[in-house]
């Protein structure tokens, strides 16, 4: 911290404060990493003697590094710089709210994260777009833009829809920050507090914490094979009469499954009879690794009940937080409500980005190229997981898609197993973290997103010697399993 020091100097004649003053040096310093993750500041008392200030200027300059969660103060420790940490990634439970920060290196084995791998993102392509926006606009590039969305990006993403089967205006379409956000507008847009919400089980925490935030009745409704439980889900219905049903029908996170044809059918044709909204997260259509394409269910949507929601995050760049929802003409005022008071309109520099790289063709370009590493890593941790699973761990083979969902054996808790490849560098995310209530404690979802083709042999092996050395198996590998195992959801 001595370079933090002795960069800080106070100006008497400066009309800023001098908390300020030392405030914006030290962030200076910790911004540009001249005080490093971890490293202690000096006590407020040695800091004050330094600089011959009251402790009470150092205290409130602390205060707003805290704010800004560039420092932590652990009491009777002293205050630490809290930034600058190794990359990070999310273990997932409600994967945007309560998040489990793990520290990687480039030797940890990442089945925990659901964002794609850094090297897969189009950098180069999206910069041209960017810097051709800025040329092409100026100062335009920065106003902001229709709440709604700019419209020539709304344009792109309608012909994106119709490519899929879905009919829609540009008026039935919403540019937003991300799915996330799509979620939340449409908790705080239709949801009233005791209203019930129907989802899967298990699903994404962050859609549940976004309905629970609504004070909303959150019931969950148990997965089969090929998709909700109908019987269960009419049950429900009948008994909550809900508002909202929320489903991922392809490649569902976190299990993988993808509901059939009929099955889709038929909740468009629940959602008309027992007259609730549907919300559809087009978690990853285009990751389809058999010969059927996986429609979305708003293909089918005769009654215009469906509003579907699509993110660019996960098969782009997730900190660009952009997608989009297509909206029934019933709901879209409530829906453009809750984004002008959210946010009032999404970026426009980056929707006017985004609409210039679609339009060049690079879109298409960039995700063959991030399908094909994808169906690589899918083939190969379906082949591992085939080989070397102990046969009492059972799970489903996805037709797509990046997660595989395990259903480890009663006597194995995945929290245990959690703690034992954490100390092997090797990282998943435990089922539990996929539950609104009476959480499975002994699944597990292991993701391709950003886990290296080259580690999955050995994460799979490793991950295997573990639950066997809990379960005190024969360490012999197992011949190849017979079939895939049926799903324990």
């Amino acid at each position: 911290m001595k370079n933090c020091i002795k960069q800080i100097s106070l100006d008497d004649h400066s009309t800023e404060h001098r908390y300020m003053q030392i405030y914006r040096q030290i962030k200076e310093s910790i911004l540009s990493g001249l005080c490093q993750y971890e490293e202690r500041l000096p006590s407020v008392r040695a800091m004050a003697a330094l600089l011959q200030v009251n402790a009470v200027t150092i205290v409130k300059a602390y205060d707003l590094l805290e704010k800004e969660k560039l420092v932590r103060k652990v009491t009777g420790s002293g205050t630490y710089v809290d930034y600058g940490r190794p990359v990070v990634v999310e273990d997932t439970l409600m994967e945007d709210d309560v998040q489990r920060s793990v520290f990687i290196s480039p030797d940890t084995i990442n089945f925990a994260s659901a964002t794609p791998s850094p090297d897969l993102f189009p950098v180069r392509d999206f910069k041209t777009a960017l810097l051709e926006v800025l040329d092409r606009d100026q100062g335009y590039a920065f106003g902001y833009q229709d709440p709604k969305g700019y419209e020539p990006l709304r344009t792109a993403v309608g012909k994106m829809a119709k490519h899929l089967g879905i009919q829609c205006e540009n008026e039935n379409i919403q540019i937003i920050s991300g799915a996330q956000q799509g979620i939340d507008l449409v908790a705080k847009g239709l949801l009233y507090p005791g209203e019930t919400v129907l989802i899967e089980r298990p699903s994404y925490g962050g859609a549940m914490q976004a309905f629970f935030s609504r004070n909303a009745r959150v019931v969950d409704v148990p997965l089969e094979p090929d998709g909700i439980s109908l019987d269960a889900l009419e049950f429900s219905i009948r008994e909550t009469r809900p508002r909202l049903l929320y489903v991922m029908p392809n490649f569902q996170n976190p299990t993988g499954i993808s509901y059939t044809h009929d099955k889709k059918k038929k909740i468009i044709e629940l959602s008309e009879k027992y007259n609730f909204l549907i919300l559809e997260d087009d978690y990853l259509n285009e990751l389809s690794f058999s010969d059927e394409p996986a429609a979305p269910l708003k293909v089918m949507d005769q009654h215009d009940r469906v509003i579907y929601i699509k993110s660019f995050s996960k098969m782009f760049m997730p900190g660009l937080r952009l997608g989009y929802l297509i909206v029934p003409m019933r709901v879209a005022e409530k829906l453009l409500a809750a984004k002008q008071s959210s946010d009032i309109s999404t970026s426009g520099l980056l929707q006017r980005a985004l609409e210039r790289y679609l339009s060049t063709g690079a879109w298409e370009q960039n995700l063959q190229v991030l399908c094909n590493e994808y169906r690589q890593r899918f083939h190969r941790m379906a082949w591992m997981l085939e080989h070397y699973m102990p046969n009492n761990v059972k799970f489903l083979k996805p037709t797509g898609g990046l997660n595989f969902w395990l259903k480890l054996p009663d006597q194995l808790n995945s929290q245990m197993l959690y703690k034992s490849a954490m100390e092997r560098q090797l990282i998943f995310a435990p089922g539990e973290l996929f539950y609104a209530r009476k959480p499975d404690e002994n699944c597990i979802r292991l993701s391709i997103a950003a886990v290296k083709f080259s580690q999955i042999e050995a994460g799979i092996k490793l991950l295997s010697q573990l639950i066997r050395l809990r379960l005190k198996l024969d360490q012999k590998e197992t011949p190849l399993r017979a079939e895939y195992r049926d799903p324990i959801l």
